[in-house]
C-alpha cells in the first residue's frame, strides 16, 4: 500500500495529544481515508509506553510486489489487444481482399498471433480476476501510484489512437479513397481504443468489468475465425511437407543444371534428378518423388506433387493443379 506522510504526521501527532484510536479512525473516515487506509495508519504507531510517547512500528512496503502486478497486468492487456487487432485485421483482408493487391499466403503470422492470444487472453483473465477481487475488499486500490501510472498511460495511448483513427478516417474519405475495408479497420481500432478506455477507467467498476469481458470475447471470436482460415496442426504440417518439398525442387534444380551444362547437345528426353544430385544427404525423402520434364532444347522443368498449392509462392515456382513446377532455361 502507498505509504502517506500526512497521514502518518496527523495519526502521530493525534496520539500524542492523546486522542483515543476509535476517535482519530472517526475523523479519518470522515475526511475520505478509506477503512483499510485508516487502520494501516493506526497499526503504524503504537501508544503502549505513555512516556516515550506515540512509538512507530516497522511497515513492510508492498509496492514493489504492487508494481509487478499491475505491470503484469497492464502487458497481458496490451498483449491481447495487440494480437486481436492483427487477426481483426487479417479476417478483414481474407474477407475484403484488395482487389489491387496480389494475395500472398502467410499463414505463421496469423499463427504467431493466435499463438499469442492463447497464451496471454487466459493469463489477462486471471490476473484481473484477481484483480478485481482485490478491488472488492480494498478500496484504496485504485489510488496506488503504479496503478494510477500505468492507466493514465494505456488512456493517453488509447486517446491518441482514437485521434489518429479519426484523423486518417476523416482525410481517406476527403481524398476519395474510402472502401469497405478500411471502414472495417478503423472500427476495430476505434473499438480496442474504446476498451482500453473503459478498461482504464478507475472510477468505473462496472464498465472495467465490461470492458474485459468485451476483449475476451473478442479474442475468442477472432481465435475461431482465425483456425477456420488457416488451420489448425495437421494443417501446419502439410505445409511444412510442401516446403520440405519445394526446397528439394529447387536444390535439384542448381544440381541438374550442373549436370547438363556439362553435356553436349540438345537436353535429354529422360532424366533421373536424384542422379545428378551433388549432396543427397541434404534432401529429405521427398527428393525422390520430383520428375523432370524436358521443355525444349535449352529448357527443362523440375516438377513435384504439393498438397496444398495456395501456399506455395509462385515467384518462380509454376503451379498447374496439385503440381508444382520450377522451369530453367540453360541459356
Amino acid at each position: 500500500m502507498t505509504k502517506h506522510p500526512a497521514l502518518d504526521d496527523f495519526v502521530r501527532e493525534a496520539l500524542a495529544r492523546g486522542t483515543p484510536r476509535p476517535q482519530i479512525a472517526d475523523q479519518l473516515r470522515e475526511a475520505g481515508w478509506t477503512q483499510r487506509e485508516t487502520d494501516a495508519a493506526l497499526a503504524g504507531w503504537t501508544d503502549s509506553q505513555p512516556d516515550a510517547g506515540p512509538v512507530p512500528r516497522p511497515v513492510r512496503s508492498g509496492a514493489a510486489r504492487e508494481t509487478l502486478f499491475h505491470a503484469l497486468l497492464f502487458v497481458t492487456f496490451g498483449m491481447v489487444a495487440g494480437h486481436v487487432l492483427a487477426l481483426a485485421f487479417a479476417q478483414i483482408e481474407i474477407v475484403l481482399p484488395d482487389p489491387d493487391r496480389v494475395q500472398v499466403y502467410a499463414a505463421g503470422g496469423l499463427r504467431w498471433a493466435m499463438a499469442g492470444l492463447i497464451v496471454f487472453t487466459p493469463v489477462f483473465w486471471l490476473i484481473d480476476r484477481s484483480d478485481r477481487r482485490a478491488l472488492a475488499t480494498d478500496p484504496a486500490r485504485p489510488h496506488g501510484t503504479a496503478r494510477r501510472w500505468l492507466s493514465s498511460l494505456a488512456v493517453f495511448i488509447a486517446a491518441l489512437t482514437l485521434l489518429g483513427d479519426a484523423l486518417v478516417l476523416i482525410y481517406t474519405f476527403l481524398d476519395g479513397q474510402m472502401t469497405s475495408r478500411f471502414l472495417a479497420k478503423s472500427a476495430v481500432v476505434a473499438g480496442l481504443a474504446g476498451l482500453v478506455l473503459g478498461y482504464f477507467r478507475q472510477d468505473r467498476a462496472g464498465l472495467r468489468a465490461a470492458s474485459a469481458q468485451g476483449l475476451a470475447g473478442l479474442a475468442a471470436l477472432v481465435l475461431a475465425l482465425s483456425f477456420a482460415s488457416v488451420g489448425g496442426p495437421g494443417q501446419g504440417q502439410i505445409e511444412r511437407r510442401d516446403e520440405a518439398r519445394i526446397a528439394d525442387l529447387r536444390q535439384l534444380t542448381q544440381d541438374v543444371r550442373r549436370c547438363l551444362q556439362e553435356q553436349i547437345g540438345a537436353l535429354p528426353e529422360d532424366l533421373a534428378p536424384m542422379d545428378c544430385a551433388s549432396n543427397p544427404s541434404r534432401l529429405t525423402g521427398y527428393a525422390a518423388a520430383i520428375t523432370y520434364q524436358r521443355r525444349s532444347a535449352s529448357s527443362f522443368a523440375l516438377c513435384t506433387e504439393v498438397e496444398f498449392p495456395p501456399a506455395i509462392p509462385t515467384y518462380d515456382i509454376t503451379l498447374e493443379g496439385t503440381t508444382a513446377c520450377l522451369p530453367t532455361d540453360l541459356q
